[in-house]
């Protein structure tokens, strides 16, 4: 049984990303190399809908406090210091002068153990995904990509509801178009997995790079304001 069935259900998918979110890191990269190889189409809709640290950080300022608003400060505090000080920089660039000031007093406070910056990391992501299931926060608003449609996961077992609601191409409609734009049958089932992990890894590498697209603009903003 592959480790995504119990979640085919209505709801399901949700859960798993929930599950999948609030992870450690090498246990999170355990699950997610078993669902890419097993159920390809499932892994990349997860990686496009999954919430993390750095994504939330990559976000306007009016997003980000308004979940430090919901959530105890000092949980907020401790999950930034498992940035690098040039990353904490940028963070803190973007926030208002009073915030700016009350953050880098957390972030330079105290010396949590590992154990419990990587609890505060997983709470701050739960909590944001609660804000966005209570119609607090809005996807549309704030990061139209990580909306997640209705009845994904029969979307998901019928080949739909790729990386983006907007109807984009997931990883075998990728596949079924190279092979009849080529007149290659790809008749296979490994040659089939191995273009849809390459396609999945590409889809993360496209995502990488919006996120790293929003912080330049936000960067740019800045500039303009200041000049």
């Amino acid at each position: 049984m592959a480790m995504v069935d119990r979640y085919k259900k209505s709801g399901g998918f949700i859960q798993l990303l929930q599950v999948i979110e609030t992870c450690g890191p090498k246990k999170r990269e355990q699950f997610m190399k078993i669902i890419n190889e097993e159920t390809p189409r499932w892994g990349e809709a997860i990686q496009a809908k999954m919430l993390s640290f750095e994504k939330i950080l990559s976000w306007k300022p009016e997003a980000i406090m308004e979940i430090t608003a919901q959530m105890n400060p000092l949980a907020f505090g401790t999950a930034l210091k498992s940035l690098p000080q040039d990353k904490f920089d940028e963070f803190a660039a973007k926030l208002g002068p009073q915030e700016r000031r009350k953050f880098e007093q957390l972030y330079k406070e105290g010396s949590p153990a590992p154990n419990e910056i990587s609890a505060c990391l997983m709470k701050v992501i739960n909590e944001t995904r609660l804000l966005f299931a209570a119609g607090t926060l809005k996807f549309d608003k704030i990061d139209p990509d990580l909306t997640i449609p209705d009845e994904i996961e029969s979307k998901l077992e019928r080949g739909g509801a790729g990386p983006s609601s907007g109807g984009n191409r997931t990883a075998d409609d990728v596949v079924k178009e190279a092979s009849a734009s080529s007149g290659i049958q790809l008749g296979n089932p490994n040659e089939v997995d191995s273009l849809r992990r390459k396609i999945v890894e590409l889809n993360n590498v496209v995502t990488a790079l919006k996120r790293d697209n929003i912080s330049m603009k936000d960067k740019l903003d800045k500039i303009k304001k200041i000049a």
